[in-house]
């Protein structure tokens, strides 16, 4: 049992100097990693061996695939004269993509495409990389061939119709997304993006089937209905259009932007007390808060109330002052255009104001500051104590 330990241990510390010696050699950080856990293994080996102790069943397993395993491994692929690096390009590109380092993985996978040429998966690493950087071009043309290696890979087809869309080619786009959903119906992303390609050449019967049949496969998707519902408050479907951002609320009652696209219908119906009600829920979402005010002013003004309606685009007027300038060239505001100009006129002379007071703050507050500084002696303290002391009345 001596002899056999001894022989072990001595084979633990061989190896690590083997890799020791390729460490200097290569500098590569995963020898340097690998160098110190057989370190970690030798100290333990080490120890248990001089003191007569025999280390448990993990930590034997550890030292033999730290110490023997791996260390065996690489002699043999020296031998075979075999890049073990070379090995894992794919994994070690993966590794860099995840941590953001695109050239560095794009390195790695060019290299693997050395020997693997027609691994579809790569090509696709690859074209997500370059997009990573924005480099579309170069994307476009590995994810084509990605595509061509596996005319089944329908996430190439939508990547590509991303590209298309970006370059303004949209019947590319449409072509290329078309073959997306030929190939997976389901896949939801490729039926959004088809659907904005065709509103943006006002296809928009196309695209509200299109959105239809998304909504078959993927029900829960509060998404589909929102847009479903852009698109018929674009063709003034308000029925269609309401119902859509009911659905929403339904399946996603916090979504407040529903809310807001059906205040809007209500305030175009005349349906003021839906208006309001719709309105104030959209307004708790602080990018809407603004607009939903504004419209809250006009819901206001349209049921006589001009008292909440001057609060409500005050209120809009604190979060964007440019909603000033708006109201006051709004024909439905021409009876509280005058406040407005006032409150415009008060609010200039009340900045005006607080700018004075903040200079003349600044300058006392300079003068003590450079009497601290002559005074070395003065603590901390007191300083603080006197100059609030100052300010008290």
């Amino acid at each position: 049992m001596f002899l056999e330990r001894f022989v072990y241990s001595i084979l633990c510390f061989v190896f690590a100097m083997y890799v020791a010696r390729k460490v200097l050699k290569t500098k590569s950080n995963w020898l340097i990693g690998l160098l110190g856990f057989q370190t970690i293994g030798l100290v333990v080996e080490s120890l248990t061996f001089f003191n007569g102790i025999y280390p448990d069943v993990k930590m034997r397993i550890y030292i033999f695939l730290i110490n023997i395993l791996i260390p065996s491994a690489l002699i043999f692929l020296d031998y075979k004269k075999i890049d073990a690096s070379e090995l894992f390009l794919e994994e070690i590109g993966d590794y860099y993509m995840h941590k953001g380092k695109y050239q560095k993985a794009i390195a790695k996978y060019l290299k693997a495409t050395e020997k693997k040429k027609n691994s579809n998966k790569l090509f696709v690493k690859l074209g997500t990389a370059y997009n990573a950087i924005g480099e579309r071009r170069t994307a476009f043309d590995k994810f084509a061939k990605a595509v061509e290696l596996d005319r089944n890979d329908y996430k190439s087809y939508y990547e590509i119709g991303i590209i298309f869309n970006e370059l303004g080619k949209k019947n590319d786009a449409q072509i290329v997304l078309d073959n997306a959903l030929r190939i997976k119906p389901d896949y939801t992303p490729a039926s959004e993006l088809l659907a904005v390609v065709l509103c943006s050449q006002n296809k928009y019967d196309e695209a509200i089937n299109v959105y239809k049949n998304a909504i078959k496969y993927d029900a829960d998707n509060y998404q589909l209905y929102y847009s479903l519902g852009i698109v018929r408050t674009e063709l003034r479907d308000f029925d269609e259009a309401s119902n859509c951002y009911k659905k929403v609320i339904e399946l996603k009652p916090d979504f407040c932007e529903a809310y807001f696209s059906l205040g809007q219908i209500n305030l175009l119906r005349g349906e003021l007390k839906l208006a309001e009600e719709n309105f104030k829920k959209s307004a708790l979402d602080p990018e809407l808060a603004s607009k939903s005010y504004y419209q809250l002013a006009k819901t206001y003004i349209l049921d006589g109330d001009e008292i909440k309606a001057v609060n409500y685009v005050q209120y809009a007027i604190e979060i964007d002052p440019g909603y000033r300038y708006k109201a006051e060239s709004e024909p439905l505001f021409k009876n509280i255009k005058d406040y407005l100009t006032g409150v415009h006129m008060v609010s200039e002379a009340q900045m005006k104001l607080e700018q004075e007071i903040d200079e003349k703050v600044k300058e006392k507050y300079q003068k003590d500051y450079d009497n601290i500084k002559i005074n070395k002696d003065v603590k901390e303290d007191d300083v603080e104590f006197n100059f609030m002391d100052k300010y008290k009345d």
